[in-house]
């Protein structure tokens, strides 16, 4: 299945741009400040969250990985426990399908940037 996984390619293109992440691991969404804008000091509406490393990032691609749907999910759920969060089977059910919907709406190797709610390729030359 296509998912979304942090990555150090096209990093500095802007120049709020940071990766704290390890390339290649799977993210998820993180917590957003109230009132908090895309390119705010933060960065929390402009990145996403490794779910290893629980860092954050602010490049991620579309990367082809040999999981099931219950194995991306559990992903999911030990990342939230690891960060201290104990989250309902539907929330995340929920997450899990919108990142598979963002990541199927794109070619495997699109390097993509998180503005606020939506998703952008960015060009990787």
């Amino acid at each position: 299945m296509k998912v979304l996984v942090a990555t150090k390619e096209t990093q500095g293109k802007r120049k709020n741009d940071f990766s704290y992440t390890d390339s290649g691991e799977p993210v998820r969404f993180a917590f957003e400040c109230d009132g908090e804008s895309v390119d705010g000091r933060c960065g929390c509406r402009r990145s996403m969250c490794g779910m290893n490393s629980l860092k954050a990032t602010t490049t991620v691609q579309v990367k082809n990985e040999k999981l099931s749907l219950k194995e991306y999910k559990s992903k999911i759920q030990k990342s939230l426990q690891k960060g201290g969060w104990n989250l309902t089977e539907k929330i995340i059910a929920d997450e899990a399908k919108e990142l598979l919907r963002i990541a199927n709406h794109f070619p495997e190797g699109t390097v993509l940037e998180k503005r606020g709610d939506g998703f952008a390729a960015r060009k990787t030359e």
